[in-house]
């Protein structure tokens, strides 16, 4: 679906400082990359007979999304086709949500949650395309559907009235803002998060960034919703007592996080996966979060468990493991007699997304997305018992042509951790050359790592080497930071002496690019090494600013910084602040340095930016309008790829696009290269 939504960014698209149009030369395969289909939400019929996915593909021209449900014969006997137009997609600080379908029973029928301008209702369309209309009319959006008694009916989990949220909204608008904890001060009070389809008051409405609307968290009403009848009406105690709200980023089971939560809807209970320090457990729940079984078989010990799905009716589960290298494995536990066995296995990736959500089950097969580091995604079906692949749609088949190609690249650094990643050389070019780093995360497909806005097939293609590094394994939480980023800073180094070692990179012009953690590891090399030449972040750094920022009363972020990276008071512990901020640290930092940040995460860099300006260091800061933590919108997408692009062909191969359009680029830049004294090659 094209939706008639961003007012706001009708004027954002006469101020773009450079036509669209003008970076058609500059990184070919740019665009075709951010328009990539992407697949998630997959599920099979509970017959066998029907896989149905969701796909949508990004429109830099229109800056929005063209969203579609697709369905094929799992037997790949007919090619896939549009079942229904899927609405808008929801976001999570950037990240899209899962927004998985379900069966009526007699599998003639599928049920979906549809985002339509701020109203989120439940839609059916019936399988062989002849029909497709709204099945409920709630006063509040719809959260989740849950199936119960096989599909016979439906648990709805929904939201308060859209009234109320509006009139508060307005009320609050009139009155101005009490500025307390629920409040973050880095976004816009007033319609400042994207919720639902709509642009929202938001407020923290839980751990660290949780985003939540301008009302206080409340559990959601639970409403049962009849297929045959069409009814809807509230759900009584057995049927509430079935729900399970999907997992968030912070929850806990005991002294458990809680990675993935899937309800059975029945008797069978909640299979969860638990985290602790580097321990995963699989588990089965009751409504009480008792353990009524675990996986003790060698299978589910010492691996990183990322998903888990019920197998049809059965009191079997799938559950997907990652190694170092990102790769998947596919795994079946019966829980009777505890077994594992061991379905599938790859280098790439196999699951419900490019966001790593269960591939979709049923007792005789799978449906994933599959994809690697030159494979683009596509849906295949599994056999449960041979394992084998068939292919049911291949959208992206273009871009598997793309070259430079990615190998698969292992090391260990001078303690003897051992780090993977992904490499690619220009192709035709002799002598060492550049390099540009991403690292944190290389799963799937390789565009441009976390948030993709670092175009690495087009930095290979343009004659610099591009390596992307999965980070080294670490316990979920908020503690051992500066750890963490002292031993990502040995791999790297490990990783650029051995790639100069080989004759393959220049050591002297090698740069960085990151967002979210990657940014902050890019960051503490600028600051403790002399690894780097450039770099380029998209995310908020550490600084006093947004120390104060997010330590009004009864805000938990002073105490994370403090537990998770030694950080307290600015004013009093300028010794440890010295150690992780940059903002502290603007005389060491002498490398230039490029921030393209989220709207809701530019204010405290503000901070940085003007002490490195006043330190005469190269710097320049970019802020992108209603974006969270990674960025969404296509045409910031486009324009932060494109900049880190020229950003980094300029400061690491002395290269300059002679588009006229991108003239005042330049002359900010070189007056950066006099200016700061920054070191480039000739």
């Amino acid at each position: 679906m094209v939706s008639r939504r961003f007012p706001a960014l009708l004027a954002l698209a006469m101020t773009v400082p450079v036509p669209l149009a003008a970076y058609a030369a500059d990184g070919a395969g740019i665009r075709p990359s951010i328009e990539m289909t992407r697949i998630d939400s997959p599920s099979l019929s509970p017959d066998g007979r029907w896989a149905l996915w969701r796909e949508y593909r990004a429109s830099i021209d229109r800056n929005d999304y063209q969203v579609s449900w697709m369905i094929a014969p799992a037997d790949g006997s007919a090619a896939p086709r549009r079942l229904a137009d899927a609405g808008e997609i929801s976001w999570l600080n950037g990240s899209p949500v899962q927004n998985r379908p379900v069966w009526v029973a007699g599998s003639k029928e599928v049920l979906f949650r549809k985002t339509d301008h701020g109203e989120v209702q439940v839609w059916r369309a019936r399988v062989d395309g002849t029909g497709v209309h709204e099945a409920t009319r709630e006063e509040g959006n719809v959260r989740d559907i849950v199936p119960i008694d096989g599909g016979a009916r439906f648990l709805l989990a929904t939201g308060p009235a859209r009234s109320r949220i509006d009139r508060a909204e307005q009320a609050e608008y009139d009155s101005g803002t009490l500025i307390d904890a629920s409040v973050d001060p880095q976004r816009p009070l007033f319609h400042g998060d994207w919720i639902d389809g709509r642009w929202a008051s938001g407020r923290l409405r839980g751990f660290w960034f949780e985003q939540g609307g301008i009302l206080p968290a409340a559990p959601p009403s639970l409403r049962v919703l009849d297929p045959a009848s069409g009814a809807v009406r509230d759900a009584v105690a057995e049927e509430q007592a079935l729900y399970a709200p999907p997992a968030k980023g912070f929850d806990r089971l005991g002294d458990w996080f809680v990675s993935d939560r899937e309800p059975s809807g029945d008797a069978r209970g909640v299979a969860v996966v638990l985290v602790r320090g580097m321990e995963t457990r699989l588990a089965v729940v009751d409504a009480g979060g008792r353990e009524t079984a675990h996986c003790s078989a060698a299978a589910c010990a010492g691996q990183r468990i990322r998903a888990v799905r019920w197998i049809g009716s059965g009191r079997a589960l799938l559950f997907e493991t990652r190694d170092s290298g990102a790769g998947s494995t596919l795994a079946r536990w019966d829980i009777a007699d505890g077994s594992v066995r061991v379905l599938v296995s790859g280098e790439g990736m196999l699951n419900g997304s490019d966001d790593g959500a269960a591939c979709a089950t049923s007792d005789k097969a799978l449906l994933c997305i599959a994809s690697d580091a030159n494979e683009p995604p596509r849906v295949v079906a599994i056999d449960a018992d041979t394992g084998t692949q068939r292919v049911l749609a291949d959208p992206n088949v273009d871009l598997r042509r793309a070259a430079p190609r990615f190998e698969r690249l292992a090391w260990r650094d001078a303690q003897g951790r051992a780090f993977t990643g992904y490499l690619a050389m220009p192709e035709g070019r002799s002598g060492p050359v550049p390099l540009i780093i991403n690292y944190y995360a290389c799963p799937g497909y390789i565009r441009g790592g976390l948030g993709d806005e670092y175009p690495l097939r087009d930095f290979a293609s343009a004659g610099i080497a591009a390596l992307c590094i999965n980070r080294y394994p670490a316990a979920p939480g908020v503690g051992g930071n500066v750890e963490a980023y002292r031993i990502a800073a040995d791999g790297i180094a490990a990783a650029i002496d051995l790639l100069a070692r080989d004759g393959r990179v220049d050591r002297a012009r090698v740069g960085m690019g990151g967002v979210s953690f990657g940014g902050e590891v890019a960051v503490w090399l600028a600051i403790h090494t002399r690894l780097l030449r450039a770099i380029s972040v998209a995310n908020v750094m550490a600084t006093p600013t947004y120390y104060w920022l997010n330590a009004v009363k009864g805000r938990e972020v002073p105490g994370v910084l403090k537990a998770g990276w030694g950080l307290g008071d600015p004013d009093r512990d300028r010794k440890n602040w010295r150690l992780v901020s940059p903002s502290m640290n603007a005389d060491r930092i002498t490398i230039p340095f490029l921030m393209q940040v989220p709207e809701q995460e530019y204010r405290p860099n503000v901070d940085l930016l003007a002490r490195l300006q006043a330190a005469g260091r190269p710097a320049e800061l970019w802020a992108f309008p209603g974006e969270m933590h990674i960025k969404w919108q296509p045409r910031h997408q486009f324009v932060a790829n494109i900049r880190n692009f020229d950003w980094f062909r300029f400061w690491l191969a002395g290269e300059a696009d002679p588009d006229p359009a991108k003239a005042d680029q330049y002359v900010r830049w070189r007056g950066m290269l006099v200016a700061g004294k920054a070191k480039t090659v000739p």
